[in-house]
């Protein structure tokens, strides 16, 4: 009974999973955390931990997931943030590279703040200051001397992360959609 979209946001939680068993995904506000919340099923304990919740926590994720890079050292390390909340801490880019954390940033860009304009949309407001223009985040990730990729939907997101893994740095992922 999900619709598309959500089931499509639930299978790229789902590929992190299972490309990475046992890693630690850590959410920031965007779409795929929140459907995440409501029907995710994750295989480590402590294994899934974000801060959406309804209000707002934009840029929460990837501070937290340098926390728990640094904390378990040994488990692969995800952070799950969107292309709006992530430009409300880009820095935390050199922060990882100087921690030598190795997470994986998984931006999910949908060019805005989706879960606010739907939510708008649902209860009949009609959007305002919800599609802020998303910088080019592989270019940004090259400033600070990392690797980035940019996938076009979620298709090729396996074996991105398990590149990603391999090279034990901070890597940035950027998953375009609609």
């Amino acid at each position: 009974e999900l619709s598309p979209a959500l089931t499509g946001q639930m299978r790229a939680v789902e590929t992190i999973r299972d490309a990475l068993p046992g890693a630690i995904i850590v959410g920031d506000s965007t779409q795929p955390i929140y459907a995440a919340n409501l029907y995710y099923d994750h295989d480590r304990p402590g294994g899934w931990f974000n801060a959406a919740t309804g209000f707002g926590a934009l840029g929460y994720g990837p501070g937290a997931a340098i926390g728990a890079a640094l904390a378990v050292p040994d488990a692969p390390i995800v952070c799950l943030t969107g292309d709006g909340g992530f430009q409300f801490t880009l820095p935390e880019l050199g922060a990882a590279l100087d921690a030598n954390a190795p997470v994986i940033f998984v931006v999910w860009n949908n060019r805005g703040y989706r879960e606010i304009e739907t939510s708008m949309l649902d209860v009949g407001v009609e959007p305002v200051g919800v599609s802020p223009a998303p910088p080019d985040f592989c270019k940004l990730a090259e400033a600070y001397g990392i690797v980035a990729e940019r996938l076009a939907g979620t298709e090729g997101l396996a074996d991105a992360l398990r590149r990603a893994r391999a090279a034990g740095k901070p890597r940035v992922i950027e998953v375009t959609v609609d």
